[in-house]
C-alpha cells in the first residue's frame, strides 16, 4: 500500500500534486496502480460545518485535470462561509474548472474529460475514475452528474446558473483528503463521514492530522419556513414536482433546507415545509364606463326642430347647442345629434 502520508512527504505538506503539464489532452494517469476492487460510488454528502481551506485530494484533482488537459482556468476551490448558502466549496472539497461551453475548444476538453471520468471501468465498474476519485456529482452545461445514480447519465440542471461557464465538481470527503484508490491504490471506505472521522480512522494521519478545523455552519438570520414532513428523492424527481406533490412551493424548500440551487441527489432527505399560504386575490378593477355613442336623428321631409325635440324628450334649445347650429333650419338628409333628455 503506498500511503497518503508518502505521497504528502513526497509533493509537499498540502499534498498539491503537479503533474508535467502536456498539451495533447490525453487521460490522466494516476500515480499507482488500482486495486482489483475499487471504491463503491461516493454518495451525496452535503455541507456541515465551515471549513473552506481547500482539502489536499480536491487541489490534487484541479492540478491533474489542467495539466491533462491544458484548457482553461483554475476557478477555486474555497468559498467564504458568509456567501450564500449551502455549498461543498465552504469544505474546500469542491473545484470549479472555468470553461466555456460555446467555445469549442474549450468545450472539447471538458467533454473528453467527463467522458473519462464517467465511463466504465475495465470490468465494467460504472463511473470509474469518479470512484478512484472520490467525485460526488458534477454539473456542466445545464446537465448534472451524480455517482451513486450513473446509471440514469446525466439530468437536467435548472439551478439559476446554468454552469455553461465552468464545470463544478464535487468530492466526498475521502476524495478530498487524498485517501481514493488513485492516490494510494487501495479503495477507501466510501460513507458518510466527516473530515474529522475519515482523519481518524487512517493508521498514520500524517500532515492530514491538522487539517480538519471546522467551526459550525452559522444558522440562517432568517427563520426557516415551518417543516411538517420530510422526503426522500427517488430518480426523477425535481423541486417542482415534490413541490406539487407536498403542497408545498420551490422557494419554501429551498428555504427550508438551506439549497443555494435547484440541484438534488438521490437519496436526499428533503425537509418538506407547511403549505403555503395562498398569496391574496388581488382587487378586481374597476371597470371602466362604457363609451355610449349620441343618439343621432336624420332628417326626413316635414321634420323641424320642434317636432323633433318632442319626439326626443329633448328641446330645441339644446338641439341647436348639441349641433352647433346659427338657426332652426334644417335641411333633408342632414343628421343631428340628440343630446340626451334632460
Amino acid at each position: 500500500m503506498v500511503a497518503r502520508a508518502t505521497v504528502l512527504a513526497v509533493v509537499g505538506v498540502c499534498g498539491v500534486f503537479v503533474p508535467a503539464a502536456r498539451a495533447d489532452g490525453a487521460a490522466p494517469a494516476a500515480p499507482v496502480a488500482a486495486p482489483p476492487a475499487v471504491e463503491q460510488p461516493a454518495p451525496y454528502v452535503g455541507q456541515t460545518v465551515c471549513d473552506p481551506a481547500a482539502k489536499p485530494g480536491t487541489a490534487d484533482l484541479a492540478a491533474l485535470v489542467l495539466a491533462a488537459y491544458a484548457a482553461g482556468t483554475n476557478g477555486g476551490i474555497s468559498r467564504d462561509c458568509a456567501v450564500g448558502g449551502t455549498s461543498e466549496h465552504k469544505e474546500g472539497r469542491a473545484w470549479d474548472w472555468m470553461l466555456r461551453a460555446d467555445v469549442p475548444e474549450e468545450r472539447a476538453a471538458a467533454d473528453r474529460f467527463l467522458g473519462w471520468l464517467t465511463a466504465d471501468g475495465p470490468s465494467g465498474e460504472s463511473a470509474y475514475q469518479a470512484r478512484r476519485l472520490g467525485v460526488m456529482y458534477v454539473v456542466w452545461d445545464r446537465r448534472i452528474w451524480s455517482a451513486d445514480n450513473a446509471s440514469a447519465g446525466w439530468l437536467p440542471y435548472t439551478g439559476a446558473d446554468p454552469h455553461t461557464g465552468h464545470v463544478h465538481l464535487s468530492q466526498s470527503w475521502s476524495g478530498a483528503l487524498g485517501q481514493t484508490s488513485w492516490w494510494t491504490g487501495v479503495a477507501s471506505r466510501v460513507d458518510h463521514r466527516s473530515c474529522a472521522e475519515v482523519v481518524e480512522g487512517l493508521a498514520d494521519p500524517g500532515a492530514l492530522a491538522t487539517l480538519c478545523a471546522p467551526t459550525p455552519v452559522p444558522e440562517p438570520v432568517a427563520p426557516a419556513p415551518a417543516v411538517t414532513g420530510s422526503h426522500t428523492v427517488v430518480p426523477g424527481d425535481t423541486l417542482g414536482q415534490i413541490a406539487l406533490d407536498q403542497g408545498t412551493t420551490v422557494d419554501g424548500l429551498v428555504a427550508a433546507n438551506g439549497l443555494t440551487s435547484t440541484v438534488i441527489m438521490v437519496g436526499q432527505v428533503l425537509a418538506v415545509p407547511g403549505p403555503q399560504a395562498a398569496a391574496p386575490a388581488p382587487q378586481p378593477t374597476p371597470e371602466p364606463a362604457p363609451v355610449v355613442a349620441p343618439a343621432t336623428h336624420a332628417v326626413v321631409p316635414g321634420d323641424t326642430l320642434g317636432q323633433i325635440a318632442l319626439d326626443r324628450g329633448t328641446t330645441v334649445a339644446e338641439l341647436v347647442a348639441a349641433n352647433g347650429l346659427t338657426s332652426t333650419v334644417i335641411g333633408v338628409g342632414q343628421v343631428l345629434v340628440v343630446p340626451s333628455p334632460s
